[in-house]
């Protein structure tokens, strides 16, 4: 049996062996993969960096919660639509001065470098829905194939091999063309190449879609995109302009009020990948302005959170709720100190039971019949003690009423009212009544 060292060296060697057999070549293939960090999830960090720069206060926001001043921009999409409410108030805040960029696409974070095929499929089989913000402004919207997406799809359709055998077609027929066109020397094939390279660079730019806009007296060449089309059903007016006719546009700027709606059908100028090439960028300072400092939002979502709607609008119902309770608290609790011991082995007087009935009856209202009793009180004291004086109708007459003032020092009107008069709510003139019948008692 071979040892454990030889075996090893053995299976080296028929590696080694079979690596020096083969025919192998190194291919080195670059794949775009997109942006890292936080340009992969922000498709306008770029545009936000660049505003920064020129001066403005650019942000991106997850929801709008609160709007923010009339002089400011706001980017929103309307892909997921807006609610009905929400589109009314971005509206309300855009004729009072603010400027809203509307994009029916392309906000959503993908990768700019690659054919969105489910975007395209997505955009053909999408059915028409309400949007309160384009009904409101007067436009429509029809569906459009862009000749650069449909030429990607194409090629992703055909695959790799399909393009190989393209290309050496291709090598085959300029291998033709050289050796016809050899007698012609090495001008004429520099005057093909030229040909060739710019018949490449006039399909390369009618499949970008490259529209010229007129905006404030200058012209801005801008590559917009989208799956969709504006059609806007009235006249421009002066200061809007529309990228292309107004039947079939893929950007207006229209005037609302005293603010500004730009409608974009694809956002691709500002996103990460393109706001460096052509004018996107001199176009995006330009609809900011360059008067003084803005604040830019770029609103990723329209509805916000239910904690941050409770955080900004949830204070008053909790104040009022509080309110209610302080309230609620000062009907139903009679004191707010500590509650005094009872003590039940120790003797109370005769008095502080007459006390505490008297309270208790108050407490329930009953104040007619403590009333009559002190006032039944009086009359007995009458009929055992100046019987002359008492008719037995017990009603009050002037010549008790004279003898009664002789004797209590109170006027004869005031010993009338406290018999006549009916028993009073407030417990001040309660008290003085009590006491009234109280010293005519004690002076009969």
């Amino acid at each position: 049996m071979m040892p454990a060292p030889a075996i090893r060296c053995f299976l080296m060697l028929c590696g080694l062996l079979v690596l020096c057999a083969c025919d192998g070549h190194w291919k080195d293939v670059e794949i775009t993969t997109g942006y890292k960090g936080k340009a992969r999830v922000n498709p306008f960090l770029a545009a936000e960096r660049l505003l920064d720069k020129l001066g403005h206060d650019a942000h991106g926001a997850k929801s709008l919660t609160k709007m923010p001043k009339h002089d400011s921009v706001i980017l929103v999409s309307g892909e997921n639509g807006l609610p009905e409410g929400r589109a009314k108030q971005l509206l309300r805040w855009t004729y009072s001065g603010g400027h809203l960029i509307y994009c029916l696409s392309g906000t959503r974070p993908y990768n700019d470098f690659e054919t969105q095929f489910g975007s395209f499929i997505s955009a053909l089989l999408m059915e028409e829905e309400k949007d309160t913000v384009l009904e409101q402004l007067g436009i429509g919207v029809q569906k459009r194939i862009p000749g650069e997406e449909l030429t990607g799809l194409l090629e992703k359709f055909h695959g790799e091999e399909g393009a190989k055998d393209s290309k050496k077609d291709k090598d085959k027929e300029k291998a033709k063309s050289k050796d016809k066109a050899a007698p012609k020397g090495e001008e004429g094939e520099e005057d093909d190449e030229e040909k060739k390279s710019k018949t490449q660079e006039e399909k390369d730019m009618a499949l970008e879609s490259e529209q010229e806009v007129t905006w404030n007296g200058k012209t801005y060449h801008l590559s917009l995109g989208g799956y969709q089309s504006m059609v806007l059903k009235r006249k421009l007016r002066p200061g809007e302009f529309s990228a292309g006719s107004k039947n079939d546009s893929l950007a207006l700027h229209l005037k609302h009020g005293m603010g500004s709606v730009t409608l974009l059908a694809h956002a691709r100028p500002f996103r990460n990948h393109w706001i460096g090439e052509k004018d996107h960028a001199s176009w995006l300072s330009a609809l900011v302005g360059e008067n003084g400092v803005k604040e830019v939002l770029f609103v990723s979502g329209t509805s916000g959170s239910f904690f941050g709607m409770l955080w900004q609008h949830g204070w008053k119902a909790l104040v009022a709720l509080g309110l209610c309770l302080i309230f609620w608290l000062w009907q139903q609790m009679p004191r707010f100190g500590p509650f005094m011991e009872v003590e039940l082995d120790a003797t109370r007087h005769f008095a502080s039971h007459i006390g505490a009935l008297g309270e208790f009856f108050w407490r329930m209202r009953r104040t007619p019949m403590l009333v009559d009793a002190a006032r039944e009180a009086v009359w007995e004291r009458v009929r055992e003690r100046h019987r002359s004086l008492d008719d037995g109708s017990r009603q009050m007459n002037d010549r008790l009423a004279e003898e009664i003032s002789r004797r209590t020092g109170l006027p004869s009107l005031r010993v009338a009212a406290a018999f006549d008069a009916a028993p009073p709510d407030s417990a001040h003139n309660f008290v003085n009544l009590m006491r009234d019948l109280q010293a005519m008692r004690r002076a009969l």
